[in-house]
């Protein structure tokens, strides 16, 4: 009876354990709320309603002082989050940031360089969020790529797995943004930046993404940007797949599969963490 019994529990979790790896996170279709640009979060300065001094201004001109240092690159300032986000503070039921996709292979050539080119795809999607530019055509695409490729292989020896704070530096040296490495990052922190306006580049071992458009199960390290949330399905652009426009996975598998890439083990096992960009 007891041998009846394991069988049929064998059984049980072989089938659970067949239909979690075979999910198809496209199945998630969700109405996406309407896509909000970068200028729609900005706050116009207006006129304040104190006195406003007549008198001018004493004018202090600083000596000009062009610095040139091409091999040091400077840590980017993390700036401090005020009101850090609490499970109160997310009100909205959802959220979709107009943030244009490109593929790391935007020719569908997923040879090297773009066959790992997720990370510097990832960037150049919030760089164009940001700006409010225009996606170029693909050629130029793949221009800008492998030359954030060609950087750091110039200035790293070779185009490696990148951790979450070697990615800041490679943002704040090609595209001179601040940025924040968020730790810890839960679903309620991930909420509140999409709700300010800010997209959230993060790494994940791709294969616990699950999705079926990648081959061979994914790859073991990937970066992708969330873009916005309904409830709790959040809209996302992977540069994985040329499907990867408005993708949608849910909280339970994003999360599962959100960790950074440790250099030491060589394999997605860190923490939970994201990348913040703030325009100068």
């Amino acid at each position: 009876m007891k041998k009846i019994f394991f069988l049929i529990l064998i059984i049980l979790i072989a089938v659970v354990a067949f239909i979690y790896k075979n999910r198809d996170p496209k199945l998630l279709t969700i109405e996406l709320p309407p896509a909000q640009e970068y200028r729609d979060f900005v706050v116009e300065n207006t006129t304040s309603t104190e006195e406003v001094s007549l008198e001018p201004e004493e004018t202090v001109v600083e000596d000009e002082e062009i610095i040139e240092n091409e091999e040091a690159v400077v840590e980017p300032e993390v700036p401090l989050v005020e009101d850090e986000p609490e499970e109160k503070s997310v009100v909205k039921a959802g959220t979709n940031l107009k943030v244009p996709f490109i593929s790391q292979a935007p020719s569908k050539n997923w040879e090297q360089p773009f066959q790992d080119a997720c990370e510097e795809a990832s960037v150049l999607m919030v760089d164009y969020y940001y700006n409010g530019k225009q996606v170029p055509g693909v050629a130029e695409q793949e221009d800008i790529l492998s030359a954030m490729v060609k950087w750091q292989e110039d200035n790293w020896g070779g185009h490696h797995n990148l951790p979450a704070d070697k990615v800041a530096e490679l943002i704040y040296a090609t595209f001179n943004y601040r940025v924040e490495v968020v730790e810890d990052l839960t679903a309620v922190k991930l909420k509140y930046y999409l709700d300010q306006g800010q997209p959230v580049i993060i790494p994940a071992d791709g294969r616990k993404l699950a999705n079926p458009y990648f081959k061979n199960g994914g790859p073991a390290y990937h970066m992708l940007v969330v873009k916005g949330y309904v409830d709790d399905k959040f809209i996302t652009n992977d540069p994985g797949t040329m499907h990867g426009a408005d993708f949608v996975y849910s909280e339970e598998n994003l999360f599962y599969s959100i960790h950074d890439w440790n250099t030491e083990k060589d394999q997605a096992i860190g923490p939970s963490v994201g990348l913040i960009l703030y325009p100068n």
